[in-house]
């Protein structure tokens, strides 16, 4: 080889090594290629495999940073009874500010029997009550779906005390009742006008005019999967509400929101609230619960105004 030839063999191998991070590779110049040389003045900076073009790799000795973990929490595991009883009690409560309680018929303003109903006073909606000193929420019904066990002396309870339905003022009193499949619910009326009890329940229909003064007794038939309403056709501001369960696990709220169901199976338990303006305040499965034996469980549950429907 001539020195000419020499050192251009050198020259072009110097520019290559210069060249090598813009894909020189190994082989020489082609024709139409042009050879860039790197400013000496730029620092060059590597890439993270697998990272987007421009990401730099992370310094020697720092450890790549980790994926970030999921921010949901795993459920809780279920805990087993051991064959014991305890108490569930709490509170329902209404998570914001009420609005004005609608008058469902004025003073002096019925459409039916105006010498009685509404006659001295107007007659208010009970389809949201709640109480203004401890925003407790009245007429909700508290109940386990599917308890684990059930108490001899707890179904017993439930089945020989029978349950009051009144017409009285020309309203349903209680406004909301759950009872125990078997048990007996006495149908009355308190007032000096007619009534009829028209039950739309899907296991537990019942139309049946009930007389001033009248009593009736009303045996239930089936197991509801959801409370049901209950209307009078002669008043059509009369409704009520009932749940019909086949287990003595239930408690309606009273006039500040509080329940107590005694004799729960120990262990997770299944829970549903259930309120009328709203419906479920839970899930419809219900809401776990963890009962331990010879103890109270205190739960509140919180009524989301979000929820209220339009009446």
């Amino acid at each position: 080889m001539t020195h000419r030839g020499h050192r251009k063999l050198k020259t072009w191998t110097i520019l290559c090594g210069l060249a090598a991070a813009t894909g020189c590779g190994g082989s020489g110049p082609q024709v139409g290629d042009a050879v860039v040389v790197p400013d000496p003045t730029t620092k060059l900076t590597s890439v993270a495999p697998g990272a987007p073009s421009g990401t730099p790799a992370p310094a020697a000795g720092t450890a790549a940073a980790a994926p970030k973990a999921s921010a949901t929490p795993a459920p809780a595991a279920a805990v087993k009874g051991d064959g014991g009883w305890g108490t569930l009690k709490g509170k329902v409560v209404f998570g914001g500010t009420p609005g004005e309680v609608k008058i469902l018929v004025e003073q002096g303003k019925a459409a039916k029997d105006t010498t009685f109903c509404a006659k001295d006073a107007p007659i208010k909606s009970e389809r949201l009550v709640v109480d203004a000193a401890s925003k407790g929420v009245k007429n909700v019904i508290v109940y386990l779906p599917k308890p684990t066990a059930v108490n001899e002396e707890a179904k017993s309870s439930a089945l020989q005390k029978p349950v009051e339905f009144d017409q009285k003022g020309c309203t349903f009193t209680p406004h909301v009742i759950c009872v125990m499949l078997g048990a007996k619910i006495n149908l009355k009326n308190s007032d000096p006008v007619g009534h009829n009890i028209d039950s739309k329940l899907k296991n537990n229909a019942l139309n049946s005019q009930l007389a001033p003064g009248g009593v009736m007794p009303f045996a239930t038939a089936g197991a509801e999967r959801t409370p049901g309403v209950v209307v009078c056709d002669i008043h059509n501001w009369m409704t009520s509400y009932w749940m019909v369960l086949d287990n003595p696990y239930f408690a309606v709220t009273n006039d500040k929101g509080e329940f107590e169901i005694k004799n729960v199976p120990s262990g997770t338990q299944k829970v549903v609230v259930w309120q009328e303006a709203t419906g479920f305040v839970t899930a419809s499965s219900g809401q776990d619960v963890a009962i331990k034996s010879n103890e109270v469980t205190s739960t509140d549950f919180t009524l989301d105004p979000g929820k209220v429907r339009p009446e």
